[in-house]
């Protein structure tokens, strides 16, 4: 009975400051993380898991889109990634997928950019390019016979409460629209057959 008393005891222990080197791993003031690495106690580190990483994020990434109809180019729109959450969503939070996704794809736009100059061609191939211009081709409605669209990324920065600067990273080439598919029990449909 008294070994497994001093075992019990010696796992709790154990787990309990695992659980405060941990929770001392993460706190945003870094200049006690040499104590726990070099203290007394020569703890050993704990993976640092803390929410803003390395580099906080300063600025908006926001995705645009128009279409062209018949030549002549449609205001641009704004795809918005931010909606309204339920409640549920502080234990169950599936709708955040895609927006994160989309936020990827545009990060990885971006470091293409940086990384090969600008030169379209390189752009087009990157995984980001061709998942945003799928995701405008399948996910996004578009304009009554619309043949192409286009993409914009915009990078906001505010500056003040009252201030925000906004500045273009980069616009897509146009992006051929398939033409709309009739349901499948229609005659056309049936007649492609």
């Amino acid at each position: 009975m008294n070994g497994q008393r001093a075992v019990y005891a010696a796992v709790s222990t154990g787990l309990a400051v695992w659980l405060v080197n941990t929770a001392a791993g993460q706190l945003p003031d870094q200049r006690f993380d040499h104590l726990l690495e070099k203290g007394p106690l020569r703890l050993l580190r704990a993976p640092n898991w803390r929410f803003f990483g390395p580099n906080p994020g300063v600025s908006d990434m926001h995705l645009l889109y128009r279409d062209i109809v018949d030549g002549a180019a449609t205001p641009w729109s704004e795809i918005e990634a931010i909606r309204e959450r339920p409640w549920y969503s502080l234990f169950w939070n599936a709708g955040n997928r895609v927006p994160k996704v989309v936020f990827d794809a545009l990060q990885i736009i971006v470091k293409a950019a940086h990384e090969s100059g600008s030169e379209m061609p390189n752009l087009v191939a990157s995984s980001g390019y061709r998942l945003i211009r799928r995701y405008l081709t399948t996910c996004v409605a578009h304009e009554p016979g619309a043949q192409h669209t286009q993409f914009m990324m915009l990078q906001g920065h505010p500056e003040t409460a009252e201030r925000y600067r906004v500045q273009p990273m980069f616009a897509s080439e146009h992006i051929p629209l398939k033409p709309a598919q009739p349901p499948a029990d229609t005659p056309a449909a049936i007649l492609a057959r």
